[in-house]
């Protein structure tokens, strides 16, 4: 197993059913889950990381006990990111002011969103939803006020990111685009949006063939997006002012250089003082506003990459 340097802490909605407002989810949901230790705050001076094999000792936990989500962080401007399962019969749900970025994993399932909540005999379920399976690969988002369940799941796993709406939508021009590119849709606000992994995979494939480091998937409320992301040699260290950066490594190797300061020798910019981690598909990597990060050593280096404010 691979060190990882950050202590794992306590450990992007990737759900613990911690605290009250955990507690009031798995109610709504009928689980009879136990409570697990509350999820800690994102970190805001410092990286924060989290190996493949955590993240798969997360799910097998939620699997053995029965428990739908295993939260890493409680994020600013109310994200989370959790490692998700969906037990049978879990109802169908709309949230108020939330939105769900899910990242499917591992299995398949049936996502029935979009439609309306009806109730027969005390058993919910979505009339005039839409029927997607969905694969290892794939991404849904699910705006505010939007029925969505999944069933037929079939060893189903996935991550998913939360996070508040509240905020009006703002432009995301200039974050992480290395050439102009075609106007990106705004997160839908009435139904919900799906990308199929091949897709995704078509996506890298243009980054890599045009050396264009972003395909952006959604600008969203808060400020938020959604990227499929490569990292081209020579690409310096960065830092942003307010926003975070949430990466998932899904393909290939590279080194993070995290933390520490950035410095300038003779028109070069490196970080002194740094920590290095080679980083492995399934691994996450969150990154605090403030903080220096940049990769190298990419070996078809793939991640998807989701960014937001922090204020």
């Amino acid at each position: 197993m691979r060190n990882s340097t950050i202590a794992v802490i306590g450990v992007i909605s990737w759900f613990a059913l911690c605290g009250a407002a955990a507690q009031a989810e798995a109610a709504q949901r009928g689980a009879a889950a136990p409570v697990q230790a509350a999820a800690p705050d994102a970190p805001t001076d410092k990286t924060a990381f989290w190996t493949s094999e955590d993240i798969q000792t997360r799910w097998k936990n939620n699997e053995a006990r029965r428990v739908i989500n295993s939260r890493l962080f409680n994020g600013p401007t109310n994200i989370s990111a959790n490692v998700r399962i969906v037990l049978p019969g879990d109802e169908p749900l709309i949230h108020d002011i939330t939105a769900d970025l899910w990242i499917m994993t591992a299995g398949t399932a049936t996502a029935i969103t979009d439609g309306q909540i009806v109730e027969s005999s005390g058993t919910k379920s979505v009339r005039n939803g839409t029927r997607r399976t969905v694969h290892p690969g794939d991404m849904l988002y699910v705006p505010p006020g939007v029925p969505h369940y999944f069933t037929d799941m079939n060893e189903f796993r996935a991550l998913l990111i939360r996070f508040d709406t509240i905020r009006s939508p703002q432009a995301n021009q200039g974050r992480g685009a290395a050439a102009v590119q075609p106007a990106v849709p705004d997160a839908p606000t009435d139904k919900t949006a799906f990308w199929t992994k091949d897709d995704i995979q078509a996506r890298w494939k243009n980054n890599e063939a045009k050396r264009v480091i972003n395909s952006r998937l959604f600008n969203g409320p808060t400020n938020i997006s959604a990227n499929v992301r490569i990292v081209l040699p020579g690409d310096e260290p960065l830092i942003h002012d307010i926003t975070a950066d949430l990466w998932i490594m899904t393909a290939g190797t590279a080194t993070a250089t995290t933390d520490g300061q950035i410095i300038d020798s003779s028109g070069t910019k490196s970080v002194r003082n740094g920590t290095r981690r080679t980083v492995h598909p399934g691994d996450m990597l969150y990154v605090p506003p403030g903080v220096p990060h940049y990769f190298t050593d990419m070996n078809e280096f793939r991640a998807l990459l989701i960014r937001f404010d922090t204020k």
